[in-house]
């Protein structure tokens, strides 16, 4: 069994105890679409790693180049970005220039992500591959600038913010170990493809109980 294998067998069962934590306390709820949203990405991760497992399960081998379970990372970011920046920034930037120095401490987030995209930009990886985590990680990119801005800026009145800095944290987590996995992968080193990916395996499974933890501590 490979290593990417192993991994998205581990990423699946975290992803599927994670969404289904997410169900029932959020989904089955009246919770706000904040939470849900949340529950969104981690289904996406399930679904995605799910279509992995099956092909390396069923003799299809492991995708090469462009792999289908990249649309469900997409996917993944696309919740988590319109989570923080839609309904989220609002409350916690209000543009002033007191906060400027936490929107230029947010970008270190994106910056981590272009050093890895350096990185697999020299690897060997095919043409295809390469331009297919590209556009993962510019989604990557904008979704963990704001989940870092949101955890680094000060609650400005409502404590909504700073209830949820630490699933803000596992967001920015979550974001630099995907990539570093698919970098790992692009360079075919299987030592770290385990160990970067058991890492993000158990940031998938805390992430919604950080969440749940600070929502309960809302005040609106």
């Amino acid at each position: 069994m490979s290593a990417e294998t192993i991994v998205d067998i581990c990423m699946l069962l975290c992803a599927t105890v994670g969404f289904s934590y997410g169900v029932v306390t959020f989904l089955a709820k009246k919770t706000p679409l904040y939470a849900k949203m949340i529950t969104g990405a981690v289904a996406c991760t399930m679904l995605g790693r799910l279509s992995a497992v099956v092909r390396s399960f069923t003799g299809f081998g492991v995708e090469r180049d462009f792999r289908l379970s990249l649309l469900s990372y997409v996917g993944v970011f696309l919740f988590l970005l319109t989570a923080n920046a839609g309904i989220m920034d609002g409350l916690a930037d209000d543009g002033s220039k007191g906060l400027a120095k936490y929107r230029l401490m947010a970008l270190g987030a994106p910056a981590c992500i272009a050093l890895i995209d350096v990185a697999t930009l020299l690897s060997g990886d095919g043409v295809t591959g390469k331009v297919s985590f590209l556009v993962v990680s510019a989604f990557a990119a904008l979704a963990s600038y704001f989940n870092l801005k949101h955890y680094l800026i000060p609650d400005a009145e409502f404590g909504v913010i700073d209830s949820v800095r630490r699933y803000n944290l596992c967001a920015v987590v979550y974001a630099i170990l995907l990539m570093a996995e698919l970098c790992s992968l692009a360079y075919g080193a299987g030592p770290a493809t385990v160990v970067f990916g058991l890492l993000l395996a158990a940031d998938t499974l805390f992430i919604l109980p950080m969440l749940k933890r600070g929502i309960t501590q809302w005040q609106i």
